[in-house]
């Protein structure tokens, strides 16, 4: 009986950690992802799989794709947020929750989204690029600060959030309209959105609804 309790005691446990490693990635099936830079394993499990992307050293593993039926596990840098989406059947992708998040907690030292804007539009420089700016915070001197491609990102702690060293010669660096989380709350296509963020993905200040100017349009707020 002791044996029984023990063996059901630990099929418990490892179903608690399984859902909780898994709880870390948004799936989707008949789902696949081109990527040149990739790893491939052989593993007997999904959670296999997972924790080979959790714990890969040649890349920031961002996704993994899994088949099944072969046993095949593939750890790849990239996400749908960075590449398109391609349909396989026999294949399910896992990305990291992480990654696909476009909003910040706090100041958002965490924040590992796409946006590569600052807030006055400018397009982000490359984090390992020297040109035009000469930056003092690279990959190499902040490893775990994630400072890949141009994305915003706030490796030093800036209390205004998210920034980035831009490409225009004139302006070094920028804050990013990354925003909050708690402001953030769209689902699906928007719809029923209703927080405050008043600027475009570009960087250009949204017109007021009740006006018809510069932009003429049919959406008046008390039709």
């Amino acid at each position: 009986m002791d044996l029984y309790k023990a063996v059901f005691l630990l099929g418990t446990l490892f179903s608690a950690v399984s859902a909780a490693v898994l709880d870390e990635y948004a799936k989707t099936e008949g789902a696949w992802i081109l990527s040149l830079v990739k790893r491939e394993y052989l593993v007997d499990t999904v959670l296999e799989c997972a924790i080979k992307c959790n714990v890969e050293k040649a890349f920031t593993c961002r996704s993994f794709m899994y088949i099944e039926k072969d046993q095949e596990c593939l750890t790849i840098p990239a996400n749908s947020k960075i590449e398109p989406v391609l349909r396989r059947t026999i294949t399910s992708l896992y990305e990291k929750k992480e990654y696909l998040k476009e909003c910040v907690n706090g100041i958002g030292m965490d924040y590992r989204g796409t946006k590569s804007k600052t807030i006055s539009g400018k397009t982000c420089q490359r984090w390992a690029s020297k040109y035009p700016q000469k930056p003092n915070m690279t990959p190499s001197t902040h490893p775990k600060a994630d400072l890949e491609s141009n994305f915003c990102r706030n490796p030093d702690g800036d209390s205004k959030g998210p920034w980035c060293f831009t490409t225009d010669p004139d302006t070094r660096w920028e804050t990013c309209n990354v925003q909050n989380c708690s402001e953030e709350c769209m689902h699906c296509s928007g719809k029923n959105y209703r927080g405050k963020i008043s600027t475009t993905e570009n960087g250009y200040t949204c017109q007021h609804w009740d006006v018809q100017k510069p932009h003429n349009h049919g959406y008046i707020p008390s039709a």
